[in-house]
């Protein structure tokens, strides 16, 4: 899973956690809570005490002198007429006398309140001041118990993030130190990492292949500068020695010595002239030119100029598949990749093995049962100059140089077609041309 997804689904996670911790707060503590204060308000109902009578009697006995000293009716009138006709609400004192007249009148107090709706909001608010009232310890008791559940939630919440953060942040810490440390090329360790599959894991995986890649050039250019120096210096050393021996009058100058001579030297331009050749192909664009050709005839043809060194390997090439198939393409061009593939075949797969040919409208499959070679191998097959781990055997014509699939991808690659190549201990070798 990718690091943006999770850090979406952690906050994700972090945002309904803390929702639900509101919800589920609210309603079992508001349900609990509630009874409280409903058991609170039956009680205080349920006990009558001698103050509370006397209040009342109080309250009943200044009605009953406001009656006697104010004329409700009268007011009523004298408003209505300063207001000609249209009584003002706003103003308390007015309510006031309205309310007293419809009660005088005898009208029912759910019809007062159409007329003008008792203030209960301010009821409430002042129930709420009230630290004895039911109405606070309910408010109170609720609004404490949801900040308890939710800092309790928070902390949830940060654990999850401290053991995320434990998990996914600090080994990239890790990395990065390693990263900064890391020194390419021979000495390069790769840098270890348990999830591949996230942003992480991939730049981790670049990171390993280029130091890989890096490693694999070093060596090869190590590796290509012996070889050459080899090369070059066994027909120099020789032609050196002869020389020295000629001046010397040691070897006397003549016709078979003098040959002699002639084949270090054609030896020594031929090693020079490969890799002369290769740059330059290497170095310029390929201009394709293409007619349309029978894959299959073109293929038996490069076969036929192997089978002397076929029958020396006790080696075989078996073509299958549509012989027919016709493609536009390059004839010397695709010759040449069909010459460099079995060479690989003849240099590398072993003795009596076959290679097989499998022609089809959309691909052609060269796959042999030879041994094969690992497959960390296979990414670094087409660089220049790669042998593989092989010993240096033989002169530069039988060996080669390491160009072969660097130049079938070339050449590939000009076509507009594609190269999967397969391979692994064992289980043989597979170059796949799709078209």
């Amino acid at each position: 899973m990718s690091l943006s997804r999770k850090f979406i689904i952690i906050l994700v996670l972090s945002i309904i956690s803390i929702a639900l911790v509101n919800i589920v707060a609210f309603y079992t503590f508001y349900s609990s809570y509630l009874k409280i204060y409903l058991a609170e308000k039956i009680n205080s109902k349920n006990e009558v005490t001698i103050d509370y009578i006397n209040d009342i009697i109080e309250r009943q006995t200044l009605e009953d002198i406001d009656n006697i000293f104010a004329d409700t009716e009268i007011e009523f009138f004298e408003l209505l007429e300063n207001s000609e006709g249209t009584i003002s609400l706003d103003s308390k004192e007015n309510a006031d006398i309205v309310i007293d007249y419809l009660i005088k009148s005898g009208v029912a107090p759910k019809y007062i309140e159409e007329i003008i709706p008792s203030d209960n909001f301010w009821k409430v608010l002042q129930l709420l001041k009230d630290t004895d009232s039911p109405e606070y310890r309910f408010i109170n008791r609720l609004t404490f118990s949801i900040i308890v559940a939710n800092i309790i939630g928070i902390i949830a919440i940060i654990i999850g993030m401290l053991i995320f953060t434990r998990r996914t942040i600090l080994p990239i810490k890790d990395i990065t130190g390693k990263i900064r440390t890391l020194k390419p090329g021979e000495d390069y360790e790769t840098i270890e990492y348990k999830n591949q599959r996230d942003e992480v894991g991939l730049l981790i995986h670049a990171i390993n292949g280029l130091n890989q890649r890096l490693k694999l050039q070093e060596s090869i250019r190590s590796r290509l500068l012996a070889d050459i120096s080899h090369e070059l210096k066994t027909p120099i050393t020789s032609i050196q020695c002869y020389l020295e021996g000629i001046s010397d009058g040691v070897i006397t100058l003549s016709e078979k010595n003098l040959g002699s001579i002639t084949s270090e030297m054609k030896r020594l331009i031929k090693l020079v002239n490969k890799i002369m050749e290769y740059e330059k192909f290497e170095s310029r664009e390929l201009v394709l030119e293409k007619t349309e050709e029978n894959i299959s005839e073109i293929i038996k043809e490069v076969v036929e100029t192997h089978k002397k060194r076929l029958k020396e390997t006790k080696q075989r090439i078996k073509i299958v598949g549509d012989e027919e198939l016709a493609e536009t393409l390059d004839n010397g061009l695709f010759k040449q990749v069909i010459h460099n593939i079995i060479g690989n075949f003849l240099k590398y797969a072993g003795k009596k093995t076959i290679l097989t040919i499998n022609i089809t409208k959309n691909y052609i499959d060269f796959f042999d049962n030879g041994g094969g070679i690992r497959a960390t191998e296979v990414p670094f097959l087409t660089e220049k100059f790669y042998q593989g781990n092989i010993e240096k055997s033989g002169d530069i014509a039988a060996r080669g140089i390491g160009i072969g699939l660097s130049l079938v991808k070339k050449i590939v690659i000009a076509h507009s077609w594609k190269l999967e190549i397969k391979s692994d201990i064992g289980k043989g070798f597979s170059i796949k041309i799709k078209l």
